[in-house]
């Protein structure tokens, strides 16, 4: 008997009929044991079926899901497993959903993998079930054009949580002259004043039963916007979390008011004193006119909001604005001051607390929007630099300027980002052109093995780039292996994203280890688990090895220890490049088992190129890139990204930088390749498909050590700290490229750089 449950287990709204429901099975179904696990779940959830009106409360299903979470495992040959039915019944449930539900779900999946694999009686996945609710909607990449009554059937068609993640919109136009009886005739107006195309597709969203979003993201025409009372009254029943609509100088009563079933125009006399919006994060468009600003900083405008914590402002480039850069600088600063003595002025007066919710409000400091003082909030000013740049992080402006130097780590994101997107955008573009017979020349796609935790394979945005993985993590209770495509910790799923950012075309192959902590708290892997992780990945014919946790050697065999050494010269003949983090510590001193010239050893910087903590970088390093801090500073508008993933940032542990740098050598190595495939190209219009061999060669050298580290070191200056300005070199290539046509074979500055590259041969 399995004590950890107890024979009768109360239910919220469930126990009156529990023992009722439990009369109603039969002693088969029970296999002769009224006491065993296995039996009483299965008893619970053909009761909760039987009753499923009990659980009209959404805490009492996840109190039934959370009480049986360690027994799904003994149920797993029964076709209603617990997955089965939690899900079938919150899906066909709407008023049973809970915020708690989907992570829950998401934890079942982790700890039990073979929910991947079987199916319910309609061969359908426990997986496909729980992503089969829409928590998110992105409409990037329709037509700018679209008929209403097309668009509005395949919203239709979709189900939506009543809470959703984010809402991403582009500007569409939406056409109603074919009206069904779902789109009202005020709705048909589509340019100027009466715009409502984005209201329609709100008002389709609360028809479905959408109450709360947590980040709206909205880009509006700057000729023809949608108007304020057009943007209101598209929320009129949904609350925000974050609010990024994308209209200059919005009206900051038109954000006091989201949410709110006020009619426009209507007066509401505690307006000016009080504001019930869930508003915490805003970003505003502006114009450039100081009035704006003083509207924004009003008492009434955007210090009423209660639980406002972030403000970004974009700001027009500096050839916009009619005013010099020091006016608007002091225009900026005036801006935060009168947001930080507003704010504070109405931080007692502004939050409306519902009743029974005073007491919680006092205990809890960390989860109040009232905070002893008054409230911070951040702000942060984005400035465009003009057209096909990407804009420019100011977090100080409004304050004295920082040098471009005390931005380095940001300019060198800006710059690989840079670089990385337009690279993939000549590749897409190209990609037909590249026949298969000219693509064995230069070789498959570029595949990096992330050694880690794990990646998250589902419903995760490097999905795409994931071409299969193994597992030699071993589950201590279980004994059995953990499966590759599920995150740990959140670590792996990181990692390859950031090296998915840098280079988009990469493919990556996660291979899972343990991940074993030590008493001082440092995370580390195991010796045997990383030889056994690399010979897997040379047997896959990687390119780049990724090795983004320290090396836990002190305390390894001496057979163990020997092991890595054989796998690790066998990845350098055989030219695989790897990258290691350099030692933060003398606890592990992993970098030690490396030699110089087979690993790539990258240490963090901070973000004006420095090494944190020390005036030099660490001795073992051979570059600093930008770190975790970095990362998590630059990218401030990231709707993509969840909270969990910015949490997993923050960590000490985070080595980001590590798989920044094996980014960078993937996209170079698919940058070579893109010039040698266009000059291959280029030859077939005289008639003659002909393949450089000092290219090729080229190509080779630079997949091994020295003509990446060759590489690297012609990106740019190398400061002493070891940071390394890629700007120096990339900068003036993107800019070109931006002036080229996909039909240009010869690619200037780009073939330039690769051909001033000196590759030596030290071995």
């Amino acid at each position: 008997m399995d004590e950890s449950f107890p024979s009768h287990v109360p239910f919220p709204g469930f126990e009156d009929d529990y023992d009722e429901d439990l009369d109603d099975i039969s002693e088969s179904e029970l296999d002769d044991d009224a006491d065993d696990s296995r039996a009483r779940f299965r008893a619970a959830t053909i009761a909760m079926e039987n009753r499923h009106d009990k659980f009209a409360e959404p805490q009492a299903l996840y109190d039934f899901l959370y009480e049986f979470r360690d027994a799904i495992g003994l149920v797993m040959e029964d076709s209603y497993t617990f997955l089965h039915v939690a899900i079938r019944f919150v899906k066909d449930n709407r008023d049973a959903r809970s915020g708690n539900m989907m992570p829950l779900i998401q934890s079942i999946v982790k700890e039990h993998p073979m929910l991947l694999r079987q199916r319910d009686s309609d061969g359908v996945t426990p997986l496909y079930m729980a992503i089969y609710i829409e928590l998110h909607i992105d409409l990037h990449g329709l037509p700018s054009k679209i008929e209403a009554t097309p668009f509005l059937e395949f919203l239709s068609s979709l189900k939506f949580d009543d809470t959703l993640q984010f809402v991403s919109l582009p500007d569409i136009q939406v056409d109603f002259k074919r009206r069904s009886q779902f789109i009202p005739h005020n709705d048909t107006k589509k340019s100027g004043k009466e715009r409502r195309d984005l209201k329609f597709f709100f008002d389709c969203l609360q028809t479905q039963g959408v109450r709360h979003i947590i980040r709206v993201d909205v880009e509006d025409s700057r000729e023809f916007p949608h108007s304020d009372q057009a943007i209101s009254e598209s929320f009129h029943t949904i609350t925000v979390e974050q609010f990024n609509w994308k209209k200059v100088d919005l009206d900051p009563r038109v954000i006091c008011k989201l949410g709110s079933k006020a009619t426009w125009g209507e007066v509401t006399p505690d307006l000016s004193t009080t504001c019930d919006s869930q508003i915490r994060e805003v970003t505003l468009s502006w114009s450039g006119n100081n009035t704006i600003l003083r509207a924004w900083s009003e008492p009434e405008g955007l210090p009423l909001l209660p639980r406002l914590r972030k403000i970004t402002i974009l700001v027009p480039a500096d050839e916009e604005m009619a005013e010099s850069p020091d006016w608007v600088s002091a225009c900026l600063a005036e801006f935060r001051q009168r947001i930080a003595r507003n704010a504070l002025t109405k931080a007692d007066s502004s939050v409306v607390v519902e009743e029974g919710e005073s007491d919680n409000v006092s205990k809890s400091k960390g989860s109040s929007d009232i905070e002893s003082g008054g409230r911070r909030i951040e702000i942060y000013f984005v400035q465009s630099r003009g057209k096909g740049q990407n804009p420019e992080n100011l977090h100080t402006f409004g304050q004295p300027r920082p040098s471009v130097e005390s931005r380095a780590g940001y300019r060198w994101l800006d710059t690989v980002y840079g670089f990385a997107d337009i690279l993939k955008q000549f590749w897409d573009r190209s990609v037909d052109e590249f026949r298969p017979d000219m693509r064995k020349h230069t070789g498959g796609d570029v595949v990096v093995a992330l050694i880690d935790d794990g990646v998250d394979a589902y419903d995760s945005s490097v999905s795409a780039n994931i071409i299969g993985g193994k597992s030699f993590a071993f589950d201590k209770m279980t004994n059995m292996l953990n499966p590759f495509y599920v995150s740990e910790l959140g670590h792996g799923t990181v990692m390859a994203e950031a090296i998915k950012r840098v280079c988009p075309m990469v493919k990556i192959y996660p291979i899972r280890v343990n991940i074993d902590s030590s008493e001082s708290g440092q995370s580390s892997v195991e010796a045997r688990s990383v030889a056994l992780a690399m010979e897997t990945a040379i047997n896959r014919n990687a390119n780049i090895i990724l090795i983004p946790w320290p090396i836990e050697v002190t305390k390894s065999s001496p057979q163990d220890k020997t092991l890595l050494e054989i796998v690790l010269l066998t990845a350098y003949n055989q030219n695989i490049l790897l990258f290691v983090p350099s030692d933060k510590n003398e606890e592990f001193q992993s970098s030690l088992i490396f030699r110089s010239d087979e690993a790539f050893r990258i240490g963090e910087a901070r973000d004006d190129g420095g090494a944190p903590g020390r005036s030099d970088s660490p001795p073992d390093a051979d570059f600093i890139f930008p770190g975790r801090e970095v990362i998590t500073q630059h990218d401030i508008e990231s709707p993509r990204r969840s909270s969990d993933r910015t949490l997993d940032l923050n960590s000490a542990s985070i080595n980001v930088n590590v798989s920044l740098a094996a980014g960078l050598a993937a996209i170079l190595i698919y940058a070579f390749k893109f010039v040698l495939l266009k000059k291959t190209a280029g030859t077939l219009s005289i008639g003659v498909e002909t393949v450089d061999k000092d290219d090729l060669s080229q190509l080779e050298r630079l997949q091994r050590y020295h003509g990446m580290m060759k590489a690297f070191q012609h990106l740019g200056s190398v400061t002493e700290s070891g940071f390394l300005k890629v700007w120096e070199a990339l900068d003036p290539i993107v800019d070109e490229m931006k002036d080229f046509t996909v039909e240009d074979q010869e690619l200037g500055r780009l073939s330039q750089w690769f051909s001033q590259i000196k590759y030596t041969e030290d071995r």
